[in-house]
């Protein structure tokens, strides 16, 4: 198929599945809003502070260290992106996917860290700061007399991820192009553009780099209505290389994990169907299979489809072949409900929140053409690893942990899991701290030589603390401690440059 021939066919579907067009007033005057009902649960919740927001860009300001640094790590910038404005005139986005991303700077210096943050000036967050009120439903909240989103550029975020390529900072969305940053001043430069004919196609914010330096991404066109994917290779300095359209189940699908030579993909019983927003429109269906698929790298096509375990995965950790099998480490769900609660089900009880995610490996015979599931009891998410072994067997993955009897239910410590043995190295900061995404930094040869960066938010203190973790000795707690004068949103994923 003619590739424009094909954009434009999607151009025609518009993106209804990813925001609707409806304009529904929700609130009336004798209904209290969720502005107001966020702001009296803040009151009585500080859990809250991790979901509330900011509305300006931070100035650069210094920090010391408590501990020492590791020299290696002088010089190195630590970078965090997420969702921060929430709020804007007196309107506040109801589910934690929808707030425009924010992306945090900590530049490190032997006696402590400089932090600053700006806001991804987006399309949507220029349309909507001009007007001073958000214009558009998010991905799971829905906005008083909303208007109908032209395409999928109308309401990116670029809230999710960062990848360093080519000296800038992509800041990274699902479903459409990321927009480029200046890594020093983190100043907008405008949105990538591989092709004309790619504008506005989903690019997800997981991209991955195999151990030959070849960088690995997707698109889920069933934001458009398609059951397909589009899957992208490009070079070590962002080049597009090549381009292909997958069949592939219409569900929802937000990470991918790859190997020497295949992409492996998880679709959970989620089905789209009517809604005003996109989170409303899925449907959990737990009674169905999911979908594991296998591309073939060389060929981009598929390989291997076949019905799985129903769960759903945000995050995969490394994957490797050996002879004929494929493993494949994820931070597997039970159900969806992590994605389809909002903001306010953090603070829900025990018995109606979201369980967590644990640590768990796919592994995948090609030849019998079957699958199994080897789930863990450990709580593990935004799982990470050593990427210089992408593609190679190892033990040792790294994330964020929950210790036993937790009262909320998010994550509170880091850790890292031996997948061989189920032996856990951990430190906990305490039952008043949520814990964010720790990212590995290599110090020497051997595989988990190196230092775990990454920020955690003490609630009730109200601060924000950046710490680094020798990763072969995490139960000794951090080496080095930074804590901010003030407290920040909770993010999603980050870089180190």
């Amino acid at each position: 198929m003619n590739r424009r021939d094909f954009i434009k066919g999607l151009g025609l579907l518009g993106c209804s599945s990813l925001a609707s067009g409806f304009s529904v007033n929700v609130f009336g005057s004798e209904v209290e809003s969720f502005y107001q009902q966020f702001k009296r649960e803040l009151a009585r919740h500080p859990l809250l502070r991790g979901w509330e927001g900011l509305s300006e860009d931070i100035a650069p300001r210094h920090f010391t260290w408590q501990g020492q640094l590791p020299d290696m790590l002088t010089g190195k910038q630590f970078y965090r992106n997420g969702p921060a404005r929430a709020v804007l005139g007196e309107q506040r986005y109801t589910h934690w996917f929808d707030g425009d991303g924010f992306v945090h700077r900590y530049a490190f210096d032997k006696k402590g860290l400089t932090h600053s943050g700006r806001f991804v000036k987006t399309q949507k967050f220029k349309a909507e700061s001009e007007a001073g009120r958000f214009l558009y439903n998010g991905a799971g909240s829905v906005i008083e007399n909303s208007r109908p989103s032209k395409n999928a550029e109308s309401v990116n975020t670029a809230n999710i991820a960062l990848l360093p390529v080519n000296n800038e900072l992509w800041a990274l969305w699902e479903a459409a192009m990321p927009y480029k940053l200046d890594p020093s001043s983190l100043e907008t430069n405008g949105q990538v553009s591989f092709d004309a004919a790619l504008d506005g196609i989903p690019f997800s914010a997981h991209p991955h780099t195999d151990r030959f330096g070849n960088i690995w991404n997707f698109g889920d066109l069933s934001f458009f209505g398609q059951s397909a994917i589009i899957i992208y290779q490009m070079s070590p300095r962002g080049k597009l290389l090549q381009y292909k359209m997958v069949p592939a189940p219409q569900s929802y699908v937000h990470d991918f994990a790859v190997t020497d030579n295949h992409l492996v993909f998880y679709f959970p019983p989620v089905k789209k169907g009517a809604g005003v927003t996109l989170i409303d429109s899925m449907q959990w269906q737990g009674e169905q299979h999911g979908q594991l698929l296998v591309v073939d790298k060389n060929t981009l096509t598929p390989t291997l489809q076949l019905p799985f375990d129903a769960g759903f995965v945000f995050h995969f950790g490394n994957a490797w072949q050996q002879g004929n099998t494929l493993v494949v480490n994820a931070c597997w769900y039970e159900n969806a409900d992590v994605m389809l609660n909002g903001v306010i089900e953090v603070i829900a009880d025990s018995a109606t929140r979201h369980r967590r995610s644990t640590a768990a490996q796919i592994v995948i015979d090609l030849n019998s053409k079957n699958a199994t599931l080897n789930k863990t009891s450990t709580d593990m998410e935004f799982v990470q690893f050593d990427s210089r072994f992408t593609g190679r067997k190892t033990a040792i993955q790294y994330g964020v942990h929950a210790t036993a009897g937790l009262p909320h239910g998010e994550y509170n410590s880091i850790a890292s899991i031996n997948t061989e043995t189920g032996a856990l190295d951990r430190y906990s900061f305490g039952n008043n701290v949520i814990v964010e995404e720790p990212l590995f930094i290599p110090s020497g040869t051997k595989y988990g030589e190196g230092y775990l960066v990454n920020t955690a938010l003490n609630f009730a203190e109200g601060a924000t603390y950046c710490t680094v973790f020798n990763a072969q000795h995490i139960q000794d707690g951090p080496v080095a401690t930074a804590k901010l004068d003030s407290y920040m949103p909770l993010g999603f994923h980050g870089a180190v440059i």
